[in-house]
């Protein structure tokens, strides 16, 4: 085995951070040194099994092309644009014109956070967003971590800070042995009623966070098994500006249960796509039912411009009926959308979308008591009904 001098090492610490530490060494000019230097953090820092003929292969993609998927060598173009992109393994499926982090008010003082990437400054943006939300009325909230492929895990560890019952954050395994880490303690909690968003794209960081949460029972996962990626990466950074990507251990939620190749399973699980509605209808649902609210037959299909027809069982004082509020249409998965009440007779109201319905869309049709026939006595219980849209 070719002994390497000390003097192209650098002196390596023992904490490795997923997707972040650098070793950078300097650069020799041929191309089988760095072929060597390859070789050498394979062969002691590489989480795998080490090819036998390690040290026969003449050239970084014959090494590579023996090692996992997710170890690869990047040119210093290649490395700029990924450092720039987080590290997300799925950063090509996010948009990448809207924010990192971005928040909205969903229907019933439910606050919703998009997390795209975990980037350096993630934990600040969250902690912003959620404290804003609050301000506005939020009770629950749902955090989406669909398609976010990851970034750094200090911000994953900050972003389990939040959540009450969160006492470990996640097992790290590498040649040196296994550590569990604990998460970044913070004094903004999110509510119980937490809700975690993921699909088949959610990777690395966005896996640390779903198991832990689900391993202590700190939120509640909706959505798909997650892609399966419980490896962890570091970067060997050579003085020309490229690097070696090294997968370097693995991570486990608290139960030590395998993620890698397995990925985490939701406890609510439901279709692609569909994730954000399944959970808000379920909220929306358990919002009516507490408040004694009666459903009436789901409407199916129904075309994006429809006009609805609520029939009352008695005759109605409907004069000013155009000006209530105690009926509104609601998008699940967003807020209540502006409609025409138009009376139609004396026991009967038009309700009409201002706008076309979205096609395949679900929406709810929310009829609140308080309605006066015309003896001045007024309804007492409300009702809904859920639209789906063809």
């Amino acid at each position: 085995m070719k002994q390497r001098k000390a003097t192209h090492l650098p002196k390596l610490i023992p904490t490795i951070f997923f997707a972040l530490i650098t070793f950078l060494f300097i650069a020799l000019p041929a191309q089988a040194a760095r072929v060597d230097d390859v070789k050498f953090f394979v062969e002691h820092f590489y989480y795998g099994d080490i090819p036998a003929d390690l040290h026969e292969k003449k050239t970084i993609e014959e090494v590579i092309d023996s090692l996992d998927e997710y170890s690869r060598y990047l040119t210093a173009e290649e490395y700029s644009k990924y450092v720039a992109s987080v590290g997300a393994d799925d950063v090509a499926l996010s948009d990448i014109n809207t924010p990192a982090v971005s928040s909205s008010m969903l229907y019933g003082n439910i606050g919703y956070i998009r997390i795209k990437t975990f980037s350096a400054n993630m934990d600040e943006e969250v902690t912003k967003q959620y404290n804003k939300l609050k301000k506005e009325g939020a009770k629950k909230l749902i955090i989406d971590l669909r398609y976010n492929g990851g970034g750094y895990v200090e911000s994953a560890e900050k972003l389990l800070g939040h959540f009450n019952g969160v006492h470990n954050a996640y097992e790290l395994t590498t040649r040196e042995g296994s550590e569990m880490i604990k998460p970044v303690a913070s004094k903004t909690k999110f509510p119980k009623q937490t809700y975690i968003l993921v699909n088949r794209y959610s990777a690395s960081a966005s896996e640390i966070v779903a198991a832990s949460v689900a391993d202590q029972n700190a939120a509640v996962i909706v959505g798909e098994r997650t892609k399966g990626k419980g490896t962890v990466q570091s970067f060997f950074e050579f003085e020309d500006g490229s690097a070696l990507k090294l997968t370097v251990g693995k991570f486990t939620g608290p139960s030590k249960k395998e993620i890698h190749h397995n990925g985490v399973k939701p406890t609510i699980e439901c279709a692609y796509d569909a994730e954000l509605a399944t959970i808000h209808g379920r909220l929306i649902h358990e919002m009516m039912s507490e408040q004694k609210y009666k459903t009436v037959t789901p409407i199916d299909h129904s075309p994006q411009e429809k006009t609805f027809h609520i029939h009352f069982t008695q005759k109605m004082n409907l004069k000013n009926v155009h000006a209530s509020n105690k009926v509104e249409l609601v998008k699940v998965g967003g807020i209540a959308v502006p409609i025409a009440i138009q009376p139609n007779g004396e026991d009967v109201i038009d309700i009409t979308p201002k706008k076309p319905m979205e096609r395949g869309g679900s929406y709810v049709l929310i009829v609140h008591p308080g309605f006066e026939n015309q003896t001045g006595r007024t309804t007492k219980q409300g009702i809904y009904t859920p639209i789906t849209v063809k």
